[in-house]
């Protein structure tokens, strides 16, 4: 049995998305990184993230079925009762599984800008105090998250409550997202920009720079994610409708590290965006050529034109005479390799144009 109505289908929903384009996105991310033989210390660590990162989606899409942005007033029909201790459970979940996949997910982006900041002690400098920053101040929201309830059942348990357990006051909650949201906005935005003068003086061409700097600033997109949960915060003070309340708090959380992962992992992608470049670039040079453009030298079927260039000396040195002479198509091995030049264009079988040039000078003592 399940609840789902209210906000529970857009929960559902934005989570199954996300999830789905951060797979595809870190799949991608490991074809490219074990086919080029550069897989790193970034890749271990987003590897790792996927962990607690499935703990959040559990508690996010158990979360939709199971009470989270559903109405107080259909909590409170007795076949739904059961679903505000279910939905206060899973948004304990999501809250553990947003602390612990988060610090994982943007220390890979991290460990990318320093790897690419080598030797360059400023940016490693502030780039590790940035780390220093997110990490502890995601640990301490993880803690408090864990003992604001003692026991933890206390959280979704009224028995527990009943028999001595305890919680902190629901402000004390809102401050710590608060305090944890503003340094993980910060630290994105700190991250997104130092790309920027990392690269400004690196020997690589404009559009590498851009391309580099534009999937980088695509953090951006976190931090706004965390920027919009901030203003749903106030909502873990309202205990009149404390469970449809949090229902926006859960989605921009979740979408924070989602888009997190998705970045970290398309910006290892630009091989597989040169080599679709490449294929694209090959195809319109192919597709342009005009069809039949060499066999209207053709006089038959199985014949090409042979043409000569002939510069004669003496009394007119600026005529140029050319002779073609049409000859049976030849097998590539009885031509010889010094003075020939084919170009072979796909066509069907039998349709095939070969063109062989030759040039022959022509000196007169």
């Amino acid at each position: 049995m399940a609840i789902y109505a209210d906000m529970a289908p857009s929960l559902a929903g934005s989570v199954i998305m996300l999830t789905t384009l951060a797979l595809m996105t870190y799949g991608l991310r490991v074809y490219c990184r074990l086919t080029r033989k550069s897989w790193g210390v970034e890749d271990w660590i987003m590897t790792g993230a996927l962990v607690p990162f499935a703990v959040l989606v559990a508690g996010c899409v158990g979360g939709a079925f199971n009470g989270i942005g559903i109405h107080i007033t259909r909590l409170e029909e007795p076949a739904n009762v059961k679903y505000q201790a279910e939905g206060q459970k899973f948004f304990l979940i999501f809250e553990v599984g947003y602390c612990a996949a988060i610090i994982p997910i943007k220390l890979s982006i991290s460990w990318m800008l320093i790897r690419v900041a080598e030797g360059r002690r400023l940016y490693l400098y502030a780039q590790y105090v940035v780390i220093a920053i997110f990490v502890v101040m995601n640990i301490i929201a993880l803690i408090f998250i864990l003992i604001n309830c003692i026991p933890v059942d206390a959280a979704w348990n009224a028995e527990a409550l009943a028999n001595g357990g305890h919680c902190q006051p629901s402000y004390v909650l809102a401050d710590v997202y608060y305090a944890c949201t503003a340094v993980n906005i910060v630290t994105d935005w700190v991250t997104a920009i130092m790309p920027v003068p990392l690269l400004w003086n690196v020997q690589l061409n404009r559009n590498t720079k851009i391309s580099i700097v534009g999937l980088m600033g695509l953090g951006i997109f976190a931090s706004m994610s965390a920027c919009v949960r901030l203003k749903y915060t106030v909502n873990l003070t309202d205990q009149s409708d404390y469970l449809y309340g949090v229902a926006n708090v859960v989605i921009w959380g979740f979408a924070e590290n989602a888009l997190g992962m998705i970045v970290g992992n398309i910006a290892t992608l630009r091989p597989l965006f040169r080599i679709l470049r490449d294929r694209k670039t090959s195809n319109n040079k192919y597709y342009n050529q005009s069809p039949g453009y060499y066999s209207s030298q053709r006089t038959g079927p199985g014949m090409f034109s042979r043409t000569y260039e002939l510069a004669e000396h003496g009394k007119n040195t600026n005529e140029i005479t050319t002779t073609s002479i049409p000859e049976h198509t030849r097998r590539p091995s009885q031509l010889s390799d010094g003075d020939s030049q084919k170009q072979i264009l796909g066509g069907s079988p039998g349709q095939t144009d070969i063109m062989v040039s030759r040039q022959v000078i022509v000196a007169y003592d």
